[in-house]
């Protein structure tokens, strides 16, 4: 009768520790109302768009901010200047260029693409191997009166030490 007893109080608590588990590997979303298991996938030697974030359509485009993992095995200042390079060939222009120690660089940056006038802010972060690059993208008059919000959610970016489970060194 005891074994029994056990046996079913150890049945029982399995979802709860199920769950406290995976709460662990969740993003939430706390606004919205819902939390998610992220789509991962190994990291490995090809660029890999890790998130996406998108507002809601506004005059037939939705300002957004995206993750991505780049592998890059350059100096920072060689990655600054292939960025530049790249904004320069596409015909943009670097607003602002911000160093941020030894490890990140920001930028924003305005031109015109698919015959719109556009606005980027976007920070990479590199480390071993790695550049994490977080950009977000608006129309010009979105960024009017987004930029405050999609700058900010640019800004909380930050690298999690796996290994250890918590804030990467540097953060």
């Amino acid at each position: 009768m005891m074994r029994m007893f056990v046996l079913m109080l150890t049945l029982a608590s399995l979802p709860a520790r199920t769950e406290a588990a995976e709460s662990t590997n969740r993003l939430l979303f706390p606004v919205a109302g819902f939390s998610i298991k992220p789509l991962e996938v190994p990291l490995g030697k090809v660029s890999q768009q890790a998130l996406f974030m998108a507002l809601p359509v506004n005059d037939g485009f939705a300002a957004n901010v995206n993750v991505q993992v780049q592998p890059y095995t350059g100096t920072l200042d060689e990655y600054i200047a292939l960025s530049e390079g790249q904004f320069k060939a596409a015909g943009w222009k670097v607003v602002q260029r911000t160093k941020q120690g030894k490890s990140a660089v920001v930028f924003e940056y305005v031109g015109d693409l698919q015959n719109r006038a556009m606005h980027w802010y976007a920070r990479a972060e590199q480390t071993t191997g790695r550049v994490y690059l977080v950009t977000a993208t608006a129309t010009a008059t979105q960024w009017e009166t987004e930029a405050v919000s999609l700058k900010a959610c640019v800004d909380s970016f930050r690298r999690e030490n796996v290994e250890q489970g918590g804030p990467a060194k540097g953060n």
